[in-house]
C-alpha cells in the first residue's frame, strides 16, 4: 500500500507539473515537432512547480497549500484541453519504436522503478540523506521553507527539492526515490529531441536515448535523489531553444529554462552565460542572421533568466545576508553574512576548486578530456564511465555534419558549457548534459561510418556500439541489484538497512516511543533525516555551529535546559568514544546497543 501510495504521488505530480507546462505554451516557436511541444511543457512544468511551492513556503507550506497547488496546476492543464490544446500523451502517437534500443530503455526504466521503490537508507556521506531529503522533511514538520541551520547545504536552490516535499506528504519517504522514472524520461527525451533538431527521426531517437540510459555516469545522476538528470535536461532543453531562437519569445523561453537551470543548483549560474552568449553566436556564425538584429534581443533571455532564479537568491539575500550560501570568498567583498561561518563551510564554499579538479586544470589536460573522461571517469567522482561511442564516434559525427548549421550550432554550446565545466567545478555529474550531447555525435558517427566506411569498418563500429551498451547495461544492474532485491524482499531490505545506516535502532525507537517529543543529536556524523520528531543538532558535518555559544558537548550539556529537549540521542564511531561519560547525572539511560545510547532527561 505504501508503495501504491508513492506511486500515485509521483503521477499527480507529473499531471500538476504538465498542467503548469502549458502556461509557457504560447513562447513555444512554431517550428516546434510533437517531441518539443511534450519535452518542453513536462519540464517547463516541473520548473515553474518547484518554483511556485518554493514562493510559497516561505509563508506557508501545510499539506493544504501543497496539495493546492498541485490541484491548480491540474485545473490549468485541464483548461488548456478545454481551449482546444491536445493532451500531452496524444503526441506520442506518431513516434516508431524499433524493438533493441526501446528494449535497452524499458529494462533501464524497470530496474529504476523497481528500485526506486526502497525506503531511503545512509548516512551524511550520502547527498539526498544529508540534505536533498533532509531539507522536504523538516519543511514539512515546520510548515515553512527555511534552510536546516545544522546542514548548510540546504541553503542551496531547491527546484527539484520542493517536489520531493510533496511527493513525501503525498506518498511517503519512497515518493522521492520514485522520481528517479521521471528524471531519467526526462533527460532521455531532451537528448532525443536535440537529435531529431539534428534531422534524426524517431526510431534513430531512440538509439541515442538506449546510448545514453546506457552510461553509467549519466544513471549516477538519475536516482537515490540526485538532481543532476533534471539540471541537465534543463541545459539541453535551453540549448536546444537556443540553437533555433529567433523572435523575442524564443530569447525568452531560453531566458525561462536557463531560470530554472539556476534555481536547481548553482552550477546553473555557471552553464547560463554559455548558452545565452552561444546563442548570439549560432544565430550569426550557424545561421547568417545579422549580429545588431540578434544583440537587440540578448538582454530578454538575461533578465528572464534572472527573473525566474530569483526567488531562491533573494531569500538567501534579505534572510541571510548573502545571495550564495555558503558565499564564495569574491562574494564576501559586497556582502556580509550575520552569522560566522566555520573553516569547513569555506572549504565547502571552495571546495570545486579542490575537491573537483579531475586531472587537472592545464591546457595538456584539457586536450587529453575525452581520453581521460572515458577511461579514467572516476578520476572525475564518476562511476562506470560513458562507453566508447562518444570518443570513437562522436569526432566522426562531427565532420559529417561539418556544414550543418544546427550541428555547428550543438557544438559550439558543447564547447562553451565544457570549458565552464572545466575551469569551474570537473565533476562527472555536473557533465551528463555534455555526455547526452557527446551520444548524439556518436551516433552520427556511427551513421557516418555505415554511410561511408568499409565492411569492417562499419562492423567496428557496430562493435563499438554493442560494446558501449552492454558494459553500461551491466554496471547499471550490478549497481541497482541490491536495491531491487530490497524492493522484493523485506528481510532483505531490513538488514541492509540496519548495515548501511548508522543507528538505525535508535531511530526505530526515538520515532515509536511517544515520551520522545525533543531529541538533541550530540555527534555530526547522525543523520537527523530518520528522525521524525523534532530534533537540535549543534555540531553539523560542515562545521555549523546552529546553537550560539556551543563549541563542545560541554558546553551543550551547559545549555540543556534551554534547549528544551526530552531526549539525547549518543553515537560511537568506529574505535572512538560516545560523546557523553558513563551514567552522566540528570540523565537516564533508556536505549543501548553497541554504539547507540539514547539517554531522557530528567
Amino acid at each position: 500500500m505504501m508503495v501504491l501510495f508513492a506511486i500515485l504521488a509521483n503521477i499527480f505530480l507529473i499531471f500538476s507539473a504538465i498542467g503548469f507546462g502549458t502556461l509557457i505554451q504560447p513562447l513555444f516557436p512554431k517550428a516546434f515537432s510533437a517531441l518539443d511541444r511534450v519535452v518542453v511543457t513536462l519540464l517547463g512544468g516541473l520548473g515553474l512547480l518547484g518554483t511556485i511551492l518554493f514562493c510559497i513556503g516561505q509563508v506557508w507550506f501545510s499539506g493544504l497549500a501543497i496539495v493546492s497547488v498541485l490541484i491548480t496546476g491540474i485545473l490549468i492543464g485541464v483548461a488548456s484541453i478545454a481551449r482546444g490544446g491536445k493532451p500531452i500523451w496524444s503526441l506520442f502517437g506518431s513516434f516508431r519504436i524499433p524493438f533493441l534500443p526501446a528494449a535497452i530503455v524499458v529494462v533501464v526504466l524497470l530496474i529504476t522503478a523497481v528500485g526506486g521503490v526502497i525506503r531511503p537508507y545512509g548516512d551524511t556521506n550520502n547527498d539526498s540523506i544529508a540534505y536533498h531529503y533532509l531539507g522536504p522533511k523538516v519543511w514539512l514538520r515546520e510548515a515553512v521553507i527555511r534552510p536546516v541551520p545544522d546542514e548548510v547545504p540546504t541553503y542551496f536552490p531547491v527546484v527539484v527539492e520542493t517536489q520531493y516535499a510533496a511527493l513525501m506528504f503525498l506518498g511517503g519517504e519512497r515518493a522521492p526515490g520514485i522520481f528517479a522514472v521521471v528524471s531519467l524520461a526526462v533527460i532521455l527525451l531532451s537528448a532525443a529531441s536535440l537529435a531529431m533538431l539534428l534531422g534524426l527521426n524517431s526510431s534513430e531517437a531512440w538509439w541515442v536515448a538506449a546510448l545514453i540510459a546506457a552510461m553509467p555516469a549519466v544513471y549516477e545522476g538519475v536516482y537515490g535523489g540526485f538532481l543532476d538528470a533534471i539540471f541537465a535536461s534543463f541545459i539541453l532543453v535551453a540549448a536546444r531553444i537556443a540553437i533555433e531562437a529567433e523572435q523575442l519569445g524564443d530569447y525568452a523561453l531560453l531566458g525561462i529554462f536557463c531560470g530554472f537551470a539556476m534555481g536547481t543548483k548553482y552550477t546553473g549560474i555557471v552553464d547560463a552565460p554559455p548558452l545565452i552568449i552561444g546563442s548570439l553566436l549560432v544565430s550569426v556564425w550557424a545561421h547568417h542572421r545579422s549580429l545588431a538584429g540578434t544583440l537587440k534581443y540578448l538582454a530578454a533571455p538575461c533578465a528572464t533568466a534572472i527573473a525566474i532564479a530569483s526567488p531562491f537568491y533573494l531569500r538567501n539575500w534579505i534572510l541571510y545576508g548573502c545571495p550564495i550560501l555558503p558565499p564564495p570568498p569574491v562574494l564576501l567583498h559586497f556582502f556580509s553574512p550575520p552569522n560566522p561561518m566555520s573553516s569547513e563551510i569555506h572549504a565547502l564554499a571552495n571546495g570545486f576548486q579542490v575537491m573537483d579538479s579531475g586531472m587537472g586544470r592545464g591546457f595538456a589536460a584539457f586536450l587529453l578530456l575525452p581520453f581521460n573522461i572515458t577511461f579514467h571517469t572516476a578520476s572525475f567522482r564518476g562511476a562506470g564511465g560513458i562507453g566508447l561511442v562518444p570518443l570513437a564516434l562522436g569526432p566522426l559525427g562531427a565532420i559529417g555534419r561539418r556544414r550543418d548549421g544546427v550541428a555547428k550550432g550543438l557544438l559550439l554550446f558543447a564547447v562553451l558549457e565544457t570549458l565552464a565545466w572545466y575551469v569551474t567545478a570537473q565533476e562527472s555529474r555536473y557533465a551528463i548534459n555534455l555526455y547526452a550531447i557527446a551520444a548524439i555525435f556518436g551516433f552520427l558517427g556511427w551513421q557516418y561510418v555505415v554511410r561511408l566506411g568499409s565492411r569492417t569498418a562499419r562492423a567496428l563500429a557496430v562493435v563499438l556500439v554493442a560494446v558501449s551498451i552492454l558494459y553500461g547495461m551491466s554496471i547499471i544492474i550490478s549497481t541497482r541489484a541490491d536495491d531491487v532485491h530490497a524492493a522484493l524482499s523485506s528481510s532483505f531490505a531490513a538488514k541492509r538497512r540496519l548495515a548501511k545506516t548508522l543507528g538505525a535502532e535508535a531511530f526505530d525507537y526515538i520515532n515509536g516511543e511517544p515520551s520522545v517529543k525533543r531529541v538533541l543529536i550530540l555527534n555530526s556524523v547522525v543523520a537527523p533525516f530518520f528522525i521524525d520528531k523534532p530534533y537540535v543538532k549543534p555540531f553539523g558535518v560542515w562545521g555549523e555551529r546552529p546553537v550560539p555559544g556551543v563549541a563542545d558537548v560541554q558546553d551543550v550539556m551547559a545549555k540543556l535546559s534551554s534547549l528544551h529537549v526530552t531526549h539525547i540521542f549518543d553515537y560511537k564511531l568506529d574505535n572512538g568514544s560516545f560523546s557523553l561519560p558513563e551514567h552522566p547525572p540528570s540523565l537516564t539511560l533508556v536505549f543501548e546497543r553497541a554504539d547507540q545510547r539514547i539517554y531522557r532527561v530528567d
